[in-house]
């Protein structure tokens, strides 16, 4: 893992975004690129030039203070920036494509009523657009760096691969704590992921003797983590983006997307 994305609106809840990722990036000696998209209103071509000019320099202006921050705060990350007008989830793609991008890290501020607000939204839209790790970092709660760890699966066939090989990089560094949740609405399944993670060696894989299996039997996957969670401390909660095809995107909720609007600490999301 040796290159960050971090998109930014310049907003508080960006910039604790970016500590978090900032914290990450040293720690694993990471480059940094700190992305901004803006978008321009085209209302005429005499107006479009010179909205075009003045949201240019407005977003280049804070970007010149995110890099004098970064300056002071942390001088041994290497930080690359950049101001690109255009749509956000299209935008962060072709970054995440052009600039071999290994880890995506954005703020959050989840839902009011039902209303998305700019950064909850554009979250949610971008998981499962990409194939890049994305960790969703709450921007209304007290962020520890990771030192307990929840993976949350909801018994499906895929997914396994994608969080040892993640994973991995972040427990061997931060020497975390990692729990596995099932959320179960039959024993058999249960049973089947036990038999499953046996076989896949997970804790000498991990380096550990032992990472403890916890399953909590809910008929709704969201609710069963939401609930397992809370009050217990964790520090990031693992989730995996199942990707499907064009109907079933449209008619099935995604709980990926969902988590990231209501849980309150900083979720890390694979795609299988």
């Amino acid at each position: 893992m040796k290159r960050i994305l971090i998109p930014t609106d310049f907003s508080d809840a960006a910039n604790r975004a970016r500590d978090y990722a900032l914290n990450i990036a040293d720690l694993l000696n990471a480059e940094v690129f700190l992305i901004n998209t803006y978008h321009i209103p085209h209302a005429g071509a005499t107006m479009a030039v010179n909205v075009d000019a003045l949201a240019r320099d407005s977003s280049q202006e804070e970007m010149d203070k995110q890099l004098e921050y970064l300056k002071l705060n942390f001088p041994e990350i290497d930080v690359r920036s950049k101001c690109i007008a255009g749509l956000f989830v299209d935008t962060i793609k072709r970054v995440v494509e052009v600039e071999s991008i290994d880890l995506v890290v954005m703020g959050t501020t989840g839902t009011s009523g039902v209303v998305e607000n700019f950064l909850g939204s554009n979250a949610s839209a971008l998981i499962g657009s990409i194939d890049t790790p994305i960790i969703t970092v709450p921007g209304d709660t007290v962020i520890n760096f990771p030192e307990k760890i929840v993976v949350a699966n909801d018994l499906t066939d895929s997914g396994e691969d994608q969080i040892f090989n993640v994973l991995k990089q972040i427990v061997g560094n931060t020497k975390a704590s990692l729990d596995f949740l099932f959320i179960v609405d039959e024993e058999e399944k249960a049973n089947t992921k036990i038999e499953r993670l046996k076989a896949a060696s997970f804790d000498e894989a991990f380096d550990a003797a032992y990472h403890p299996f916890h399953f909590r039997e809910s008929d709704n996957v969201e609710d069963g983590i939401l609930d397992y969670i809370d009050g217990k401390q964790f520090d990031l909660l693992v989730v995996v983006c199942h990707q499907r095809n064009f109907w079933e995107r449209i008619w099935e909720r995604s709980i990926s997307k969902s988590l990231v609007k209501h849980a309150q600490i900083p979720i890390l999301v694979l795609t299988d």
